[in-house]
């Protein structure tokens, strides 16, 4: 379960998100909120600077921290 995605880590999305209030756009950034295991899998809360508040799975987004401006 450890890949770096802590609570209070940078991210952004590495593709478009489809979700019930539309599409958060690729390469939105926000912070991961909480992580937590369900049926072997992980899933990350991130709160978007956009707003938006979604549950999502590892491969959906990447760290910021250590990436090239």
């Amino acid at each position: 379960m450890d890949r770096g995605f802590v609570p209070g880590v940078r991210i952004r999305s590495t593709r478009p998100i489809t979700h019930p209030g539309g599409i958060l756009r690729r390469a939105a950034e926000g912070t991961v909120r909480t992580r937590r295991e369900n049926i072997g899998r992980q899933l990350l809360t991130v709160e978007f600077d956009s707003g938006e508040r979604l549950v999502l799975f590892p491969h959906e987004i990447e760290l910021l921290t250590g990436l090239a401006a």
